[in-house]
């Protein structure tokens, strides 16, 4: 029996079911051909100036949360481009985004490129352009750039300081206000070319307000390549806040915050911060001398301006140490010696000094124990760098001093000099004794 089929071409559909299909296939059509936009933007800060310069007015054609990114283009014929989504301002329509790009170069004198560079560390950019201390939403670094999108109108006298007031973006995406006295404007098509400083008085005054002053000893320490990390910390130093009016001085052994009403010249080089007990004098040697009561006591520090980051010194120093101890970690880490026994480097910095009798108690103090940690934090001076390697303390558990050594690497093994406390100054060593107590160790299997 043969079955009455006809081929599936020949098959024929209702009606209805005709005319579902073809919508579908429409509305599949019209959706591939494109979305719906976004609305208009302005870009605040242009990653390529030359593809489409900051200021421009541009169509959002999508967004993608992935990313973080706008897909704009700046008129019909161009091609499609992603941008970072914090470099844009979106709009509903273009003519809102016309008026916002019309302001935008208007605020700026026309130029719309315009950046600025702070001229000292921590300078606040604000969510308002008033200076209130819960507002801050981010701190600039010395000569940290920022893309300038906008001036308030009017210069505002914060203080005695004139300045005007700019709406800012970093190369992170912080929009904030920024006061003006401590900012370099600057066009960067000619970066050498300043268009505002901000400043508007005394040099010198500008000079203390738009800097961090540190402890004199930092430029000593940076100047010898010889950095104590128990000195050599970022939160000592005299902070200036022009906007508030404050100088805040931080130190190892004490604090305070000067809440001045002027900064007034009282002599050659010499100023007072009216309303505070601080004297502030500029020396010829580019350093600052302050003198101040603190709690009824009189203080004079010397204080002077760092170039470069305080942690980057810290990291480089904290990098020396470790090479060092790397270096005695390959050497030994055993040294061994018949009459002064046998130490073991460890992970850690850690020690194991067994058998070292016969230097108690000339070097080691009696009941030292025999584990502990080294300090790395030694240097030499330059007259004896050419007789040692290094110098290193033995932080014995069991004792409060250091024992200190310097040392040198000799036919397989490891000599060291015991070298007193008041031959280190500083955390240098700056001599041995005349008859120095001197052992020589060997590395285990050397």
């Amino acid at each position: 029996m043969t079955a009455n089929l006809k081929p599936l071409h020949d098959r024929t559909l209702p009606a209805g079911r005709i005319l579902m299909l073809a919508v579908t296939a429409l509305t599949i059509v019209f959706a591939g051909c494109g979305q719906r936009e976004l609305g208009s933007g302005v870009v605040l800060w242009s990653p390529d100036e030359t593809t489409i310069a900051s200021g421009s007015v541009v169509t959002v054609l999508s967004e993608s949360d992935i990313s973080d990114t706008y897909t704009v283009t700046a008129d019909q014929a161009s091609e499609p481009l992603e941008i970072v989504r914090w470099r844009v301002a979106l709009f509903e329509d273009a003519e809102t985004a016309a008026a916002r790009a019309r302001e935008y170069a208007a605020s700026l004198d026309g130029n719309a490129l315009l950046r600025a560079r702070a001229r000292r560390n921590a300078l606040p950019m604000r969510s308002q352009p008033v200076a209130r201390g819960d507002n801050t939403v981010y701190r600039l670094r010395t000569n940290e750039e920022i893309k300038l999108i906008g001036r308030e109108s009017e210069q505002t006298n914060l203080e005695g300081l004139v300045s005007y007031w700019y709406e800012a973006l970093t190369d992170t995406g912080v929009r904030g206000w920024v006061f003006g006295y401590t900012l370099e404007v600057f066009d960067p098509t000619n970066p050498d070319v300043v268009v505002d400083t901000g400043a508007n008085s005394d040099p010198l005054v500008d000079l203390l307000l738009q800097n961090v002053w540190r402890p004199v000893s930092y430029v000593d320490m940076i100047s010898a390549a010889a950095i104590d990390l128990e000195r050599f910390r970022p939160e000592y130093g005299l902070f200036p806040d022009p906007e508030n009016r404050q100088l805040e001085l931080v130190l190892a052994d004490h604090a305070t915050i000067f809440e001045y009403e002027q900064i007034a010249r009282v002599g050659n080089r010499r100023y007072i911060a009216r309303g505070t007990s601080l004297q502030l004098t500029f020396q010829p040697n580019d350093t600052l001398s302050i003198q101040y009561e603190l709690n009824g006591q009189q203080h004079l520090r010397a204080m002077a301006r760092v170039d470069g980051e305080i942690e980057e010194y810290r990291e480089r120093e904290l990098e020396r140490r470790a090479s060092v101890y790397e270096d005695l970690l390959e050497r030994g880490p055993e040294f061994a010696s018949n009459a002064y026994g046998t130490i073991l480097f460890s992970e850690g910095e850690q020690f194991l000094w067994t058998g070292y009798e016969r230097l108690v108690p000339a070097a080691i103090p009696e009941g030292a124990g025999n584990s502990g940690r080294l300090d790395l934090g030694l240097f030499l001076s330059r007259s004896l760098m050419q007789q040692f390697d290094g110098a290193v303390s033995f932080r014995f558990d069991g004792a409060d001093a250091p024992v200190s050594f310097a040392y040198a690497f000799r036919d397989g093994g490891i000599r060291l000099v015991w070298i007193p406390a008041e031959n280190i100054a500083d955390r240098i060593v700056r001599s041995t004794t005349a008859s120095p107590l001197t052992i020589f160790m060997s590395a285990a299997g050397g």
